[in-house]
């Protein structure tokens, strides 16, 4: 079963980490969002498509940031506690 949320982003990770604090909301996305996990995202303006595994985008909250903007969006995408 596919599940939507519509997020507004500056990046294609900080898009998907921020689906993904909102799917974690929910009750039904404990056994959804496993490591195998991948998210479909459709980009509005132009639409553009992408499907980013779960693996990638926690690894992108993990990893250092390039820059303090970058640092700052991760700092608020990241999840308060672990999964």
């Amino acid at each position: 079963m596919a599940r939507r949320v519509e997020v507004q982003a500056s990046t294609l990770f900080e898009a998907g980490a921020a689906a993904v604090a909102a799917f974690r909301q929910q009750g039904w996305a404990v056994d959804a969002l496993t490591p195998n996990a991948v998210l479909h995202i459709e980009v509005q303006l132009p639409p553009i498509s992408h499907d980013v595994p779960l693996k990638a985008i926690e690894r992108w909250l993990r990893t250092p940031s390039v820059s303090p903007k970058e640092e700052v969006a991760k700092r608020a995408l990241r999840p308060t506690a672990p999964p």
